[in-house]
């Protein structure tokens, strides 16, 4: 049987960007061995509700591992890897899947790469003596459930498992028939309030008349449908454009970058979840899957077979009335997961979800650096019970990052709907982070192109995203060199696209050839970066710049007084950002031409409207007066725009 540990601790562990409560329960069960996937396993006792549950799957490469093929530490191919738990029924409930990277060049480190699930909606069956399935047979890996003290959205009532019990296999030819998955019904419980379904599908085979691509299903591109009724629920893609070429586990000796149906080499396969409430009738909900049919032309492609898990998570009425959460912090953060754009000191990037029945349609966040200063921001948009959304916060500049060294972003919801939140266990959230590397003499980039530089582009950005240098339009097989010597002291991200996927030289198109991007020191010999040709879609890279030696983030002058504003940039061409510090209260906005007429006008919530954006509204070059001002305070500013 697997080793199992069980702790309740008190730490903040930076590389899984959670901090943990005294109360919060921490169980790591490692597989020791690749050749036992199954045991039993004591989780928490049952009655006790937990506001989230997350599992830590680490995977770990040694080469005495390796149980049919031993040439990799890690396994040669890419597959499939499950894991499920089986309730005292004997019910066996799949709770994620994973795709194993492939194993040439592959280095996951000594302690392996961690993905995380979000398992909260099953964390009923995670409760006393569990039968616990996952592993397999070419590699370890550790599973870490975390769970959090408090209270969940709402309870679980009940988990269908829609058409078949755990997962199953199905051919693509009967799915485009739907003589399988077809119309079927599910028992609606008296006190559900709330049911949402989750799709987990996967594509499989190279299955065409001739064999000639797209074949199916891995490498087929298709529609997906749930209708109730012959009425519509939804439509959804499965499809990984660009999910597998921004894989942060990389390079792969395979063909890891390229899109494909459901899931990508390296990478949790993720789980497609909507509403479906209202479809429900009495106490039944109806429900049949379609596809895109089988190609007409092309009927080969019916061979190729989709592996699925669909849940119907039935849940009582949500706990609280007005909840938003932290759900996720991406930039900055040391998470392994999130390492294809951190380090970072550009505008940090959250993840808010809506825990109540009505729609949201505001947040207000504070968000700033251990011992740095606070920012504040309004969100608004519309997100329905347990809907995300990603939002980048607006910060002055590099300097937000300028705090007491501990390296520690914290984001918090103050309110939900213009009204104070009110359940504060899920408010806040903090990531540990490190600072980008720091350059204080002037370099330059160096950039060779391959056979295809009509796939490549490049462009450096400041803090605020405004373009620096930029390059496209390329010849093939050129260098282009360009010095950055009149750089501004902060902090700057280069991102270089390559629209093939396959980054500047991969092993499976040995036709575009090889290029690189590098940055070198004024000596030409000295090379102070060199970037890897094979990453994918995008490179992506923040830096600091600094004149003064020693390795820190600049504190910036263009940075307002309190009880002041700043334009930025000021002359500008009509496009230019108003930043207040210090304010309280609603004011009046007003931009004033030299006739003496307001041109624009805006009213603004000083505390939370500290960044606004004026987009070019067409005005004329020239002077302008900009007016802040309520019954107690009024601030002017000139500023020049010029054509």
């Amino acid at each position: 049987m697997p080793r199992f540990y069980f702790l309740m601790i008190c730490l903040f562990i930076s590389s899984l960007k959670f901090s943990y409560a005294q109360n919060d329960t921490i169980q790591t069960f490692t597989f020791r061995d690749s050749s036992i996937r199954t045991g039993k396993f004591l989780f928490p006792s049952s009655g006790k509700n937990y506001r989230k549950v997350l599992m830590f799957y680490t995977l770990k490469c040694y080469p005495t591992v390796s149980y049919y093929d031993k040439k990799y530490p890690c396994g040669e191919w890419d597959y499939l890897t499950y894991t499920t738990v089986t309730d005292t029924s004997g019910t066996v409930y799949e709770i994620g899947r994973f795709i194993t990277p492939y194993g040439i060049k592959l280095d996951l480190g000594p302690d392996g790469f961690t993905w995380i699930y979000d398992v909260t909606d099953y964390q009923h069956l995670l409760r006393d003596s569990v039968k616990l399935s996952s592993a397999n047979t070419q590699e370890l890996h550790d599973l870490k459930f975390v769970f959090y003290e408090g209270n969940s959205p709402a309870e679980v009532i009940k988990i269908n498992q829609i058409w078949h019990a755990n997962r199953k296999s199905y051919k693509y030819s009967d799915l485009s028939a739907n003589t399988v998955l077809k119309d079927t019904f599910v028992v609606v419980e008296p006190n559900a309030n709330y049911l949402k379904y989750i799709g987990r599908i996967t594509g499989h085979g190279h299955n065409s008349n001739d064999g000639s691509y797209p074949h199916c299903c891995e490498w087929r591109d298709n529609t997906h449908a749930l209708y109730s009724k012959n009425t519509l629920i939804k439509e959804w893609k499965i499809w990984q454009t660009l999910d597998c070429a921004d894989n942060p586990v990389f390079p792969q000796g395979g063909t890891w970058p390229y899109a494909r149906e459901g899931w990508c080499p390296g990478d949790r396969v993720k789980d497609t979840q909507f509403d479906v409430t209202k479809y429900a009738t009495n106490d039944s909900l109806y429900l049949d899957y379609r596809i895109t049919p089988v190609p007409t032309d092309n009927q080969g492609m019916g061979n190729g077979n989709y592996i699925m898990a669909m849940h119907l998570i039935q849940y009582g009425v949500p706990r609280e009335s007005n909840d938003a959460e932290i759900y996720d912090i991406l930039t900055p953060n040391n998470a392994q997961i999130q390492s294809k754009f951190n380090p970072s000191c550009v505008q940090p990037k959250i993840v808010l979800r809506n825990n109540s029945t009505d729609t949201m349609t505001s947040a207000d966040l504070e968000y700033s650096i251990s011992g740095g200063y606070t920012m504040k921001y309004r969100w608004q948009g519309k997100l329905g019970f347990l809907q995300t959304q990603t939002i980048e916060l607006p910060i002055y500049d590099g300097g937000f990052y300028r705090g007491d060294g501990k390296n520690i972003f914290k984001c918090t919801v103050l309110k939900r709907n213009r009204k104070l939140d009110s359940y504060s266990k899920n408010n806040s959230l903090e990531s540990e982070f490190n600072l980008p590397d720091v350059y204080n003499d002037k370099f330059y980039v160096e950039f060779k192109t391959n056979n295809v530089p009509q796939e490549n582009r490049y462009e450096i950005r400041d803090a605020l995203d405004s373009v620096i240098l930029k390059l496209d339009n390329l010849k093939a097989n050129t260098i282009y060199r360009d010095t950055l010597h009149n750089l501004k002291p902060g902090c700057y991200h280069l991102e270089l696209i390559d629209e093939g996927t396959d980054g500047l030289s991969f092993w499976a198109n040995t036709g575009q050839g090889s290029g690189y991007m590098r940055f070198r020191g004024t000596n030409v010999n000295k090379v102070l970066k060199n970037f890897g040709a094979d990453f994918g879609y995008r490179l992506y890279y923040s830096f600091i710049y600094d004149s003064i030696p020693g390795g820190r983030i600049p504190k910036y002058a263009e940075q307002p007084e309190e009880g002041d504003a700043l334009i930025l940039p000021n002359p500008n061409n009509g496009t230019f950002r108003i930043i207040t510090a210090g304010l309280f209260g609603n004011y009046d906005l007003e931009l004033i031409d030299g006739l003496g007429r307001i041109v624009y006008k805006r009213t603004i919530d000083g505390e939370l409207d500290q960044d606004i954006t004026v987009n070019d509204l067409n005005f004329s070059p020239g002077v302008y007066g900009l007016k802040i001002s309520n019954s107690d305070q009024k601030i002017t500013k000139k500023i020049l725009i010029q054509r």
